[in-house]
């Protein structure tokens, strides 16, 4: 039994025959290397896949070092786009680079059940006290989307009381 099949072999034989096309044992001449991607990840089995908010937040925005993001979401949401996967933009002399930093309204269970919007709005107005900056980038995740927060209104609010661009993306 070869390495690719001590791996699969500890599967039952649905996940077996679907996890067969991922996995590419390198050092295998018989095949030519190609791995079956852009497929559904079958729960249970870690991926390296993101969700659509971690592909908005760090494909999309990441390298974009002067806005200030503001994640609005679960704290494990904004850990998980920054701590684990974040861009290492280099701050640059007189330029902004709010990319070392976290911000997050942090929705726990009362404000999924209750809305969100006070929260975003008051994270606003506290990262507007803190760092003036002059872009502010609103990113969405799942709750955000079951629940109706209307992040887009939020911007617009933003923009007419701080007179700054505020994006808001739907990316829940």
């Amino acid at each position: 039994m070869n390495t690719m099949e001590k791996v699969l072999d500890q599967y039952n034989s649905k996940v077996y025959k679907n996890r067969k096309e991922h996995i590419v044992q390198v050092n295998n001449n018989e095949n030519n290397n190609e791995i079956a991607a852009n497929v559904r990840a079958i729960p249970g089995i870690m991926t390296h896949r993101g969700c659509c908010f971690a592909g908005c937040k760090g494909v999309v925005l990441g390298p974009v070092k002067d806005a200030l993001t503001i994640v609005h979401g679960p704290i494990g949401c904004a850990y998980y786009t920054w701590g684990t996967r974040r861009h290492k933009g280099k701050k640059e002399e007189g330029q902004d680079n709010f990319l070392e930093y976290c911000f997050s309204t942090d929705m726990q269970e009362a404000d999924i059940v209750f809305g969100g919007e006070k929260k975003l709005k008051k994270a606003i107005e506290e990262a507007m006290d803190l760092f003036k900056p002059s872009t502010i980038f609103i990113t969405s995740t799942c709750p955000v989307g079951l629940i109706g927060d209307d992040i887009h209104a939020v911007a617009k609010w933003a923009e007419s009381e701080f007179g700054i661009k505020c994006i808001a993306f739907s990316c829940d």
